[in-house]
């Protein structure tokens, strides 16, 4: 998984209608989400070879690094996205 600045990192959301974010947010979230559920439970069964470790706990970061991506890019386009109720951002 590349290793990229997410403050920088244009996204594809910016077009998006906030129904649209919400459809992309599931499809983006299930994959990391979904493979750091299977990481976790291979870690707390023991069901790993020991010389696995560090890979296992690499991917761990990564799934928690992409996630936290997702994380940025859903409160940058929340910012330049203000919900109609609120008030423009000063």
């Amino acid at each position: 998984m590349p290793n990229t600045n997410p403050a920088i990192e244009p996204h594809s959301w910016d077009d998006k209608t906030p129904q649209e974010v919400l459809e992309a947010l599931v499809y983006e979230l299930y994959p990391p989400v979904s493979a750091l559920g299977d990481e976790i439970d291979r870690l707390v069964t023991g069901a790993f070879a020991d010389e696995e470790l560090i890979m296992l706990l690499e991917q761990l970061r990564a799934g928690v690094n992409q996630l936290s991506r997702i994380v940025v890019a859903l409160k940058r386009y929340t910012a330049e996205h203000p919900a109609k109720s609120d008030p423009p951002s000063a």
